[in-house]
């Protein structure tokens, strides 16, 4: 296996596990090559030999293999061997990625070794909760069907390298991994159906029954024991856009969003009725040998008769058994009663009750017998009756056309409501305050206005009926004015939420573009100034939800800018919340790639604003990071544990240091470095005439928006601006192009306009926020490829604009690189950090193969006049869209 004695330039050592695992992977994948189709192999051999060797001086090679390669028949065939090897590399660097100590006990113990005593640790551990949102975001490009599969192969490689298991266990171990690649073998990369939102939950139900839930029990016994105390709260929140999020996506109706809260309902009590059977199994433990307490025989005695025939008969001696027998009664009649039209007698009403019943057994039970049942009530901590916290997302756009029409109806505005300037809507909006409450379902409204109203109806009956956390926040995208959020405070009254405590809702603001997020401290503090908007405030415990987004300020003014102006205005809302006694809770919108918030997340949670983090971290998990970070339970337990670890360490540091001051970590030179970069990524993206032309034509974008990746469309509407494109599709098409720019252009000239070198490089020593932002950046620039991203250029040649385009992308990326390299104080990029450096190095290879593939057939596709022929080119290209992301290790 060249590819790994040759190491690309030292990548692995030949005596390492991990070399061990890729040759045995590929020996692997070439051997079903082989059995299926000989000449498949020998063509992915060549390729992939000469992709490895120094492709500056065999270009001539490759460009003959390309030519054959792309007009055989099995060029699908090469492009799912080039893919496959992708996927496997990712798990064998996964694998060896999370076998580690647990990231939680390594924080604790530091922390205690820099001083701060026990007290305080557990203090802060007690109070502290990860809030991750799994959204529908559409950039999980893999099949359920492969993602089941690698599942099944991560535990196929540990029982073969990782367990002194016998030879019999490793040799099924082998034939099992053999047979899942065998079927992935004869799958298709591509969906061949559009993903509906129902389907998005059912994945996302496997990873939580298969890993998350598995991996947050192992967490939350780890912080018990680590308490020596029982929890009082769970350390984690799981939270899903999935059914709320309808901002552009009109396949989330209100029937839907219902149908997911019943599901998710049904799935966490079923998931409780599995631990009670088992439970019931396990705790036969007689009375004879375990005295009980009289709590507990009242108990049993006052229900005696709800047990069926069998159980009475059986455990009479055994009061474990049959307690939870009663539990589970309890809990099947909990499902029948949430459809049952009459009262359902002896049903659990909440989790909290359920919870009594947990800790009653827990009273009469050994200590050294109890992990069980803890770890059963650390799952109802968690799940609650709801399992996932729903947001409800929708455009600002639509809530004021809602409100514009329902004003007009009530003569409290005319139908241009919407239009009106600030002061005059708020005006409007203070008078409809002052006036009772109004009955809407009666006004004849437009379906899209009836299909917003009965959508808060929906949320109310929720709340009511599954229980108060089912549903966390109304989130408004797009947040322009303080009347946004007024307009949908005054609609959420009409309907009832927040007035009793299980209607509670926070009404989130979404700060998106660099203008917006500039705005966000001047916003907050109209609308505490605002009696009404206070009113709801003190409400709420002077709590007020805001979420930031990295996507769109991004994508709005470039990488840099947008890392400084979400800086900016975290800081600006620290301060604010403290001269006006509020708590500005953030949900931080991250996606996967940096350009959209990605990279470390410990570093970057370290490196925020102080005081920025409270206790509840709250944050996007999407699309493909969702696989990536949670299907595989070691992966799940360490990436919750990373950043369970480093929100411990983030709030000790930030409130119980002496040593930390409320100094911004921002500073003139980046101000200067967020203002000419800003404005040199605008002059391009959004200032030169023809670069949308130029972006469809240099990048695969169209084939990229026909993936069936998710349920929601790739525009919020049909328009020809670049705003309107969402950021996932944008990102992604810059990345299948090798470019990558919206993770890197006008950094450079943002840091050649500072002129101060060594300025720079002080600034960048110091760590904080300045490095991480450049490491971030060092590892997108490393992935670049200009010289294929310039073959995709020439499908745009013939545009007036194309040259002077490509002609700027490359001095621009030129001035990143020396930038960055003189500013790391680096001759190459990330010498400091080989293994990174060496795991983007070692794919390298194979993804360039599949881009020049993916080339070849576009240019087949523009060149073809039969339909039919690009039909099944059509096909090709979309699976190496597919093998590139995975070796790319991002999409969107």
């Amino acid at each position: 296996m060249s590819a790994i004695k040759s190491c690309v330039g030292g990548v692995m050592r030949q005596d390492s596990q991990v070399s061990q695992e890729l040759e045995f992977l590929h020996g692997m994948v070439v051997g079903i090559l082989e059995e299926f189709s000989p000449a498949t192999t020998g063509h992915f051999l060549r390729l992939k030999s000469l992709f490895e060797r120094d492709t500056s001086q065999i270009k001539a090679d490759i460009a003959t293999a390309l030519q054959e390669i792309a007009a055989s028949t099995q060029i699908l065939e090469v492009i799912k061997a080039f893919s496959l090897y992708n996927i496997l590399i990712n798990i064998v660097e996964e694998r060896h990625k999370n076998q580690q100590p647990s990231p939680l006990d390594q924080a604790y113990q530091h922390l205690l070794q820099e001083g701060f005593p026990p007290h305080t640790l557990t203090h802060v551990l007690k109070g502290i909760q990860f809030y991750p949102v799994f959204t529908a975001h559409p950039t999980e490009s893999m099949r359920r069907t492969f993602l089941e599969a690698i599942q099944e192969i991560y535990h196929d490689l540990s029982l073969i390298f990782d367990h002194a298991c016998n030879q019999a266990t490793a040799s099924r171990a082998k034939e099992h991994l053999a047979y899942r690649l065998r079927l992935l073998w004869k799958s298709h990369l591509i969906r061949q159906e559009r993903l509906e939102v129902l389907f998005e939950l059912d994945n996302l139900l496997y990873i939580l029954e298969h890993s998350i839930l598995p991996s947050a029990q192992i967490l939350l016994r780890t912080v018990q024991k680590t308490l020596n105390a029982p929890l009082q709260q769970s350390t984690l929140q799981l939270g899903s856009w999935i059914g709320g999020d309808r901002d552009g996506n009109p396949f989330v109706s209100n029937a839907l969003m219902h149908q997911v809260v019943l599901i998710q309902h049904e799935f966490i009590l079923k998931t409780y009725l599995k631990h009670t059977a088992r439970l019931q199994r396990e705790l036969s433990i007689s009375s004879d040998f375990c005295p009980i307490s009289q709590g507990l025989q009242e108990d049993l005695s006052a229900n005696f008769e709800r047990l069926d025939p069998t159980s009475a008969r059986l455990h009479p001696k055994e009061p474990f058994r049959a307690k939870l027998v009663l539990i589970e009664q309890k809990l099947k009649n909990r499902l029948i009663a949430l459809n049952s039209p009459l009262k359902v007698d002896f049903a659990y009403q909440d989790p909290e009750e359920l919870i009594a019943d947990i800790d009653l057994l827990l009273e009469n039970l050994d200590p050294s017998l109890a992990q069980p049942l803890l770890d059963f009530r650390h799952l109802v901590l968690l799940g609650g009756f709801h399992l996932l916290r729903l947001d409800f997302r929708e455009h600002r756009d639509v809530f004021l056309y809602a409100i514009s029409e329902v004003f007009c109806h009530l003569g409290l505005a005319t139908s241009d409501f919407h239009a009106l300037d600030e002061h005059t809507k708020i005006e409007i909006l203070n008078h409809a305050f002052s006036q009772p409450l109004v009955s809407l379902s009666s006004l004849e409204l437009s379906p899209e206005c009836k299909r917003l109203l009965e959508a808060f109806n929906h949320i109310v009956w929720a709340k009511g009926k599954i229980g108060a956390p089912v549903f966390h926040s109304i989130i408004v995208s797009m947040t322009t004015q303080a009347s946004d959020l007024l307009s949908v405070l005054w609609l959420a009254k009409q309907h009832a939420l927040n007035s009793h405590d299980h209607l509670k809702i926070y009404i989130t603001p979404l700060f998106e573009t660099i203008t917006d997020l500039q705005h966000a401290q001047a916003i907050m503090q109209i609308l505490n100034d605002n009696p009404h908007y206070r009113a709801y405030l003190e409400s709420m415990g002077k709590q007020q939800a805001i979420m930031v987004g990295y996507s769109d300020s991004s994508k709005d003014g470039g990488i840099f800018a947008s890392n400084y102006n979400l800086y900016e205005a975290i800081s600006a809302l620290v301060e604010l919340g403290k001269q006006l006694d509020i708590q500005f809770n953030l949900f931080h919108g991250r996606g996967g790639s940096v350009s959209r918030g990605g990279g470390d997340l410990q570093d970057a949670l370290l490196s925020a604003p102080l005081h920025s983090v409270g206790k509840i971290l709250k944050l996007t998990e999407q699309g493909e990071t969702i696989s990536a970070k949670y299907l595989n339970p070691s992966s799940a337990l360490s990436n919750l544990s990373n950043i369970t670890g480093a929100l411990l360490s983030k709030f000790t540091l930030d409130h119980h240091s002496p040593q930390r001051h409320p100094e911004s970590a921002l500073c003139a030179p980046m101000q200067t470095i967020s203002e000419v970069s800003c404005e040199t990524y605008r002059a391009l993206i959004h200032d030169t005439p023809g670069f949308l032309d130029y972006f469809k034509q240099a990048t695969p974008i169209n084939f990229i928006q026909e993936l069936n990746l998710g349920s929601r469309p790739s525009k919020r509407k049909e328009s020809t601006r670049i705003e309107d494109l969402r950021a996932i599709p944008w990102v992604f098409a810059w990345t299948q192009n090798r470019s990558l720019l919206p993770a890197w252009y006008g950094v450079g000239s943002g840091l050649e306009s500072v002129g101060d070198l060594e300025e720079l490089r002080a600034l960048y020593q110091k760590g904080g926020f300045f490095k991480v932002v450049l490491d971030n950046i060092a590892q997108v620039l490393l992935k670049v490829d200009l010289q294929i991203a310039h073959q995709y250029h020439h499908f745009a040649a013939h545009s007036p604009s194309a040259s002077r385009i490509w002609a700027r992308i490359q001095d621009e990326f030129d001035k990143t690189m020396r930038a960055m390299l003189a500013v790391r104080s680096e001759t190459h990029l990330l010498e400091r950090d080989l293994e990174v450096r060496e795991g983007i190095l070692f794919r390298t290879p194979y993804v360039n193969a599949l881009s020049c593939l993916q080339i070849a057939l576009i240019d087949a596709f523009n060149t073809t006049p039969s339909r039919e022929r690009q039909a099944q080119l059509k096909i090709y290209i979309h699976s190496t869209i597919i093998g590139i992301a995975q070796g790319m290790r991002n999409t969107g």
